[in-house]
């Protein structure tokens, strides 16, 4: 791979999570980003970083196959598997977006019909059970979900988007987020 593009995913990454931090989707530590290199290797943000002041050197290189090292974020192992079990995803963006997280607490998930953004950009979000973070069973759980849909909400912890680069990811999220705010406000409604 020649090194420009790697330098180019190492810039989506750092726009993405200021853009992140700017919209209030993660705050200090919170949050991990990843993307593809090429087939065998994916970029990982690092472990208790600002994810709003990413140091694009700072991002961890790794093999897909392995084990994440020690120094990359809480949730590389759901990137990881994620990245096994779906070659078509090139990028995946975790964070605690407050509606999302707030519709899940009622026990609801945001309906992509409700917005025609939602239909075109999301398609189907999933959830996932409240799982240890960082642990194998939330990274098979959320890969799996991933295989029928582009987020993925996690009981107590946030949200997983895939798209096929950083930004592309990062819209599914924020249309995910606009759309619990359009429930959260229909609840209010009743």
């Amino acid at each position: 791979m020649p090194r420009w593009v790697e330098a180019e995913r190492r810039a989506q990454l750092v726009a993405v999570g200021a853009l992140l931090a700017r919209r209030g989707l993660i705050r200090a530590a919170e949050g991990n980003l990843s993307c593809r290199l090429d087939d065998g290797r994916v970029l990982l943000t690092p472990r208790g970083g600002n994810k709003g002041r990413l140091d694009g050197a700072a991002l961890i290189v790794c093999a897909v196959a392995d084990q994440p090292p020690s120094a990359a974020s809480s949730e590389a192992l759901a990137h990881l598997e994620t990245y096994r079990r779906r070659p078509e995803i090139g990028a995946l963006v975790h964070a605690h977006p407050e509606a999302l997280l707030a519709l899940d607490a009622l026990g609801e998930l945001p309906r992509p019909g409700d917005l025609k953004e939602g239909e075109l950009l999301v398609g189907r979000i999933a959830r996932v059970a409240a799982l240890p973070p960082g642990s194998r069973e939330l990274a098979v759980a959320c890969a799996e979900a991933l295989a029928d849909a582009t987020v993925v909400v996690m009981a107590r912890h946030g949200a997983l988007a895939a798209g096929a680069d950083p930004a592309q990811a990062l819209a599914r999220l924020e249309a995910a987020e606009l759309l619990a705010r359009v429930a959260l406000a229909r609840g209010a409604r009743r």
